[in-house]
Formats: structure tokens, sequence, C-alpha cells
């Protein structure tokens, strides 16, 4: 987790989950224009900011995000294999 990423979005939004969420999707459509026009450094970049906001909108639900993806996914992993 980046702490430098979530103190400029706390800093930006002041804890506004509603405009976080809404950059975030911005950000999602950004992605995809990068990926549509084969452009890897845009859609890298877009990536990079997609990361720092799901980190900051993660904090103003008091969670710890790469625990939970870790937690989940070795759940989905299991059901793989079932």
């Amino acid at each position: 987790m980046s702490k430098t990423a979530i103190q400029y979005y706390e800093n930006k939004y002041s804890g506004n989950k509603e405009k976080a969420f809404i950059h975030l999707t911005r950000e999602v459509g950004e992605l995809a224009a990068g990926i549509e026009r084969g452009n890897d450094e845009m859609a890298k970049l877009e990536l990079t900011e997609i990361s720092a906001l799901c980190f900051y909108l993660a904090k103003l639900y008091n969670f710890d995000l790469l625990a939970n993806i870790e937690t989940l996914y070795k759940k989905k992993l299991e059901a793989q294999k079932k």
C-alpha cells in the first residue's frame, strides 16, 4: 500500500467516498482507452491511478485491501480445484 498515494487522495477528497469512486470510474474508462489504442504507457499510468484509488477507498472503509485480496483469492483458488 502506498501511504503517499493515500495521503494525496486524502488531501484531494477529505474522506469523500463518492468523489473518490467517481474518479476511480473515470480512470477505468481511461484505462480502457489506453488498451484500445494499444498505448501501454497510458495503460500503466491508469492502472497505477486505479490501484491508488482502491487503496484509498479501502482506507476509508477501514480494511486491509491486500490482506482481503489474499484471503478472497485463496478461497477462489480452492473453489476452482473442486
